[in-house]
C-alpha cells in the first residue's frame, strides 16, 4: 500500500509555491520539493504523478486569487471602455507577479495535446487555461460593451471573446498602447457588429 500523510498534499502544494516564489519556474523540482516536505521522491508520486500535474494545481493556486480580484473588478465597475482597459492592464499585473507560469502552462497542454483539432491548429479552444481565461473575457465584454443580448450572434460572440483572449495572452507585459490598439479595435468591431444588426 503507499504511505498517505495526513495533509502533504497540501504541503507539496505550498513547498511548490514558496519555491517559484523564491526561485523562479525552473526551479519547480519533483526531488526538491520531496526534500523539502522530508518525504522520499515516491511517496510525492502518490499525489502527483509527474511535474506538470505540480505545476498545474501551482498555478490554480495562484491564479485562484489573481481571478476573484478580476472578477470583482468586472462586478464592481461601470460597464463602459474603461473597464475594459482596467481589466486588461490588472491583468498584466496579475501575470507579472506569477512569472509566466501560466504561459508555460498553456504550451505544455498544447504540445502533450493529442486532440486532432488541435493538430490542425485550433489549439486556444481545448486548453483549460484558455478556457478560464476566456470565459472571463466574456463576461468582461458583456459588461463593457453590452453584448450578449436577445439580438446578439452567439457564434460572432464566441469569435470575439477568443480573438481577444489570444491578444491579451500573446502580450508579454502591460504595453499601454497596445491595451488602446486592442481597446479601440474591439470597439470598431462592436459599432460595426451593432449597424449589421439594425440592416
Amino acid at each position: 500500500m503507499p504511505k498517505i500523510i495526513k495533509d502533504l498534499r497540501e504541503k507539496i502544494i505550498k513547498t511548490a509555491i514558496t519555491i517559484f516564489n523564491e526561485q523562479g519556474f525552473d526551479a519547480i523540482d519533483i526531488r526538491k520539493i520531496a526534500k523539502e516536505c522530508n518525504v522520499a521522491v515516491g511517496t510525492l508520486y502518490n499525489y502527483f504523478p509527474n511535474k506538470k500535474e505540480v505545476v498545474y494545481e501551482v498555478f490554480n493556486e495562484l491564479w485562484y486569487e489573481s481571478m476573484n480580484k478580476l472578477e470583482a473588478l468586472i462586478d464592481s465597475s461601470e460597464g463602459n471602455e474603461d473597464l475594459f482597459v482596467d481589466y486588461i492592464l490588472s491583468l498584466y499585473k496579475e501575470m507579472e507577479k506569477k512569472k509566466g507560469i501560466g504561459l508555460y502552462l498553456f504550451r505544455m497542454e498544447i504540445i502533450e495535446s493529442k486532440d486532432e483539432k488541435v493538430e490542425d491548429g485550433n489549439f486556444l479552444a481545448h486548453s483549460k487555461f484558455h478556457e478560464r481565461h476566456a470565459k472571463q473575457i466574456g463576461k468582461l465584454l458583456i459588461k463593457s460593451y453590452g453584448l450578449g443580448d436577445a439580438g446578439d450572434n452567439n457564434r460572432e460572440l464566441d469569435n470575439l471573446i477568443n480573438t481577444v483572449a489570444t491578444l491579451i495572452i500573446t502580450n508579454k507585459g502591460a504595453d499601454v498602447e497596445y491595451v488602446m490598439f486592442i481597446r479601440d479595435m474591439v470597439s470598431s468591431y462592436v459599432r460595426d457588429y451593432r449597424e449589421r444588426l439594425c440592416k
